[in-house]
C-alpha cells in the first residue's frame, strides 16, 4: 500500500498545532478558571494560561478578548486594546471585546471612540448592563450628563443593583446639581464598595451643599479610616462641618488634632482660630489665627473673605493680620 505522507503530514501538524487545522477556538476555554483566578487577583497567573493557550489556539477571538480583559485589570488599558482588536477582527459579533474596548478608550480619555465601542456592543446585545455603563460613563466624562443618565437607567432597568450603574447615576445627578437625589444612589453603591473613598467624599460633598453638615461626620470618619494620606483634608472638613453645624467645642478639638499630629500646617491653626472666635474667645482666636498666617501667608486671604470671621471684620488686630 503505498503511504500517504500528505495525511501523515496534516495529522502531524495537528499534534503540533493544537489542531488548529480543524478549531480556531480553545476545547478547554473555562469562563470558571479565569473568574476564579480574577476572585483571587491573580492576573500574572491568568496572562500566563492566556499566553499558552494562544500558542496553541492563535485564532480564538475568546482568548484575545480575555487577554485584553486582564490588562485592564493590571491597569495597562493602553496595552489592552492591541489583543481587545484582535478579537474582533477575529470575531466582529463578539460583544464583549467591543465593551472592554470601551472601558479601555474610557480609561485612556478617548471618550468619542468609546462612544463608538459602547454602541457596537449595545447593537450586538443590549441586555448586559456593562454596555450601557461604558456608554454612559464617556458622556459623563465629556461633561454630558442628562445624556448618561439615559445610559444608567437603561443599564439599572436591566440590573436594578448593578453598581457601576448606580455610582454612575448618583455621579451624574451631583454634576447636574441634584444633589438630594444623587445620595440615594451613591449610598447603595457604597453597600457593594463600602472602601470606594471617591463616593465617600461625594456624599460629603453633597450633604455640605444641601447644608445636612452633621450627615457628612460619618462619611469623614471612614475616609480618615481608609485613606491615612487624606486624614489632614478630612480633619480639616470635619472641623469645618462641625463649626458650619455650632460645634464649636467639637470643632476646636478636632483642630487640637490637626495641631498635633500636622504641626507645621497651619490649617490647624487656623480652624482652631474659627472655632474659638464663635465661641466668643476672640483674642485667644486671633492669636491661633496669627500663627496660622505665620506658617501658612496665604492664609491671610482666606481670613480676609471667611464669612465665618464676619464679626470680627472691624476688629483692629483682625485688620493688621490680614492686611495685604
Amino acid at each position: 500500500m503505498k503511504k500517504n505522507l500528505g495525511i501523515i503530514f496534516i495529522l502531524l501538524m495537528m499534534i503540533l498545532s493544537g489542531c488548529t487545522l480543524f478549531s480556531t477556538t480553545d476545547p478547554d476555554f473555562s469562563r470558571e478558571k479565569y473568574d476564579s483566578w480574577y476572585e483571587q487577583n491573580q492576573y500574572d497567573e491568568a496572562l500566563k494560561h492566556v499566553y499558552e493557550r494562544l500558542e496553541k489556539y492563535p485564532k480564538d477571538p475568546l482568548l484575545y478578548n480575555e487577554k485584553g480583559y486582564i490588562l485592564i485589570n493590571m491597569e495597562q488599558y493602553e496595552e489592552s486594546l492591541e489583543p481587545l482588536e484582535k478579537a474582533i477582527e477575529l470575531d466582529d459579533e463578539l460583544d464583549s471585546s467591543y465593551s472592554n474596548k470601551a472601558l479601555s478608550l474610557n480609561r485612556t480619555n478617548e471618550y468619542e471612540k468609546a462612544i463608538v465601542a459602547a454602541q457596537k456592543a449595545i447593537d450586538i446585545s443590549d441586555q448586559e448592563p456593562e454596555q450601557f455603563i461604558n456608554m454612559g460613563n464617556a458622556h459623563s466624562m465629556l461633561e454630558r450628563d442628562e445624556k448618561a443618565l439615559e445610559y444608567y437607567d437603561k443599564a439599572l432597568e436591566i440590573d436594578d443593583s448593578a453598581p457601576y450603574a448606580l455610582y454612575g447615576k448618583g455621579i451624574s445627578l451631583y454634576f447636574l446639581q441634584e444633589y438630594e437625589e444623587s445620595i440615594p444612589y451613591l449610598e447603595e453603591y457604597l453597600a457593594y464598595y463600602t472602601n470606594d473613598t471617591e463616593a465617600l467624599w461625594y456624599l460629603v460633598y453633597s450633604y455640605d451643599l444641601l447644608e445636612e453638615y452633621s450627615a457628612t461626620i460619618p462619611y469623614l470618619d471612614k475616609i480618615i479610616e481608609l485613606k491615612p494620606e487624606q486624614t489632614l483634608d478630612a480633619l480639616d472638613y470635619k472641623g469645618l462641618m462641625l463649626t458650619y453645624n455650632g460645634d464649636f467645642q467639637k470643632a476646636e478639638d478636632i483642630y487640637d488634632n490637626i495641631i498635633e499630629e500636622f504641626p507645621d500646617e497651619g490649617i490647624g491653626y487656623y480652624g482652631k482660630g474659627v472655632a474659638l472666635i464663635q465661641l466668643g474667645e476672640i483674642d485667644q482666636g486671633l492669636e491661633e489665627l496669627e500663627n496660622a498666617i505665620e506658617l501658612n501667608e496665604a492664609l491671610k486671604d482666606t481670613a480676609y473673605s471667611d464669612p465665618l470671621l464676619s464679626s470680627i471684620y472691624n476688629n483692629e488686630t483682625f485688620i493688621k493680620l490680614t492686611e495685604l
